[in-house]
């Protein structure tokens, strides 16, 4: 009785934000006990990535691995920016608090589509330095053992902070034009337009860091077939941060690459390491 009772006061005193954030928080650990939200990908993922003008378009903000994950609500706390833009004009996701699918809107207009979340900063605690190393070798990320050693880093506790700059590219009507860069501090940008011209059997990227191009980086390819299997493979840019990336018709590409720099000392930031997520989605037409 006494254990009810002092539920019963605890539930009293959350907000309905902090109730929804609990709720979604409890739901994420017991899905997924594994999880860890930095050492997944996150993404965003359209219900149909082809529509009719006068279509309701929903988009899910995706948290997990192999395009297997939890949809995460629309929370304001968790973004800095979440828009949309066809032919260059931004438009701010007007979403409710709480809402799966995070952006859900009947689109008037023709033409291609992006999509653009950048999450805000988070921090992860290593008490094992053998961890964050195999990450940093999985993401290519280089060096990392020497770069810790020569910056003086603590290896048995330190934190990282993360943050997430995901983009997905949709088609409306005739999908005509062309995506664009937003000015994230690292991004995809689609250069070909298969929504619109079908005729090449590859997709081309470019990655991009603080405005310039990233060369001679990796990018990590999910790709899924029709019938849900997904398979995963690498590639690397060339000099001017150019990929090029052997497509299938009908298929699902999700294209993700991660940058490793050292955290900027501030006020309040314990971190000394900071990765930076870029991510893409898109589907090939038939």
């Amino acid at each position: 009785m006494k254990i009810k009772q002092a539920l019963s006061r605890v539930v009293k005193k959350i907000n309905a934000l902090g109730f929804a954030i609990f709720l979604f928080i409890s739901f994420a650990v017991y899905t997924f006990p594994n999880m860890s939200a930095h050492s997944h990908e996150m993404w965003l993922e359209p219900k149909e990535f082809q529509l009719n003008t006068n279509e309701l378009l929903e988009v899910n903000i995706k948290l997990g691995e192999k395009l297997q994950g939890i949809n995460i609500p629309f929370i304001p706390h968790y973004f800095e920016e979440f828009y949309w833009s066809q032919g260059g004009e931004k438009v701010s996701v007007d979403s409710r608090l709480g809402d799966r699918p995070a952006f859900s809107k009947t689109i008037d207009n023709d033409g291609l589509m992006s999509i653009v979340y950048v999450s805000k900063p988070s921090n992860l605690t290593y008490n094992d330095f053998k961890k964050f190393e195999k990450f940093a070798e999985h993401k290519d990320l280089g060096p990392v053992r020497q770069l810790h050693q020569r910056y003086g880093f603590s290896s048995k506790t330190f934190s990282e902070t993360y943050r997430r700059f995901a983009k997905a590219i949709v088609g409306i009507g005739s999908a005509q034009g062309n995506d664009r860069y937003f000015g994230l501090t690292t991004e995809f940008i689609l250069l070909n337009n298969p929504y619109e011209d079908n005729s090449k059997n590859v997709v081309e990227l470019k990655l991009v860091y603080e405005e310039k191009p990233r060369g001679d980086a990796q990018v990590e390819v999910f790709e899924r077939s029709p019938s849900g299997k997904v398979k995963i493979f690498l590639v690397k840019t060339s000099g001017d941060g150019v990929a090029v990336i052997p497509i299938k018709r009908g298929y699902e590409y999700l294209f993700d690459a991660v940058k490793l720099r050292k955290a900027e000392q501030s006020p309040g930031q314990t971190a000394v390491w900071e990765t930076l997520w870029a991510a893409l989605m898109i589907r090939i037409p038939q």
